[in-house]
């Protein structure tokens, strides 16, 4: 982990994600990227742009993210952080500043709770860099601070996941956070264990020996609801969810679980692929 892209629209929440990332970059002794893009705003058809806007939205973004930048820096002097602002849409910029600079990592901020009509109507940035960005991204819930993590939770459908890769990338993680790595299969209620299923669990338990790990079940015919009160009763520092698109199950697991456990959930979230 040597590059961290945090992005940030200068709300609490964003910096809020910004504290939270400078401790993984202190844990990783990896380089921070502090990113805000900007638009133009609604020009009037008759009057158009002033010319000198362009100029002063790019200062005025980047005298916000160099006072942004000081007071990271006072917690963490050793740690190198840049600063780039962009005209353009959020993603597209955080795409196109992450190959550029070969990060390894996203972090942003979202709103929790008190962006209801955000989540049912707009949506979230956040939520569309997790589901579309091909490198790991982490969501932090706007009362998230940062703990060390030991303890790391994957949750998924455990559906052929020997065939997506994505139970390596669960233990790259386990193992970059020296974390125990724990296993949450979303079942419908009833559901019979298949030979799939089981060659699949048996294929997980094989990948998994050198991890510290358990594997739970929940069964509800919600996910987000059985996700939210598992992790209720069994906190987690940190839960993995994935967006893979082989079966059935996608349209409602990778998309609306990921949507509704970004405004919902209490601890940060990794969304890999």
């Amino acid at each position: 982990m040597k590059t961290i892209l945090i992005a940030t629209d200068f709300s609490p929440a964003a910096d809020n994600a910004a504290n939270y990332g400078l401790e993984l970059a202190k844990y990783f002794n990896a380089d921070l990227i502090l990113v805000n893009a900007y638009q133009l705003p609604q020009a009037n058809y008759d009057t158009g742009i002033p010319p000198d806007t362009l100029t002063i939205l790019h200062d005025a973004s980047l005298k916000s993210l160099n006072a942004a930048k000081s007071k990271l820096q006072k917690n963490a002097p050793g740690v190198k952080i840049e600063c780039i602002t962009v005209m353009g849409g959020a993603f597209d910029s955080i795409e196109q500043i992450s190959k550029e600079n070969n990060v390894d990592l996203v972090v942003m901020g979202i709103i929790g709770h008190a962006g209801v009509v955000k989540e049912h109507i707009i949506g979230s940035t956040a939520v569309k860099t997790a589901k579309h960005l091909s490198i790991p991204v982490f969501i932090i819930p706007e009362g998230a601070s940062y703990k060390r993590i030991h303890k790391l939770s994957f949750a998924c459908d455990m559906d052929h996941t020997e065939e997506t890769g994505i139970i390596y990338s669960a233990k790259f993680f386990a193992k970059l956070f020296d974390a125990e790595l724990e296993i949450v299969n979303i079942e419908a209620p009833g559901k019979e264990l298949t030979p799939e299923k089981a060659n699949t669990l048996e294929f997980v338990e094989e990948k998994l020996t050198t991890v510290k790990h358990k594997t739970f079940t929940v069964s509800d015919e919600n996910p987000v609801h059985g996700l939210e009160d598992y992790y209720k009763r069994y906190p987690s520092d940190a839960v993995i969810l994935n967006t893979k698109k082989h079966n059935v199950f996608h349209n409602m697991f990778a998309g609306s679980v990921i949507k509704k456990m970004a405004f919902h959930s209490h601890v940060p979230l990794l969304i890999i692929h």
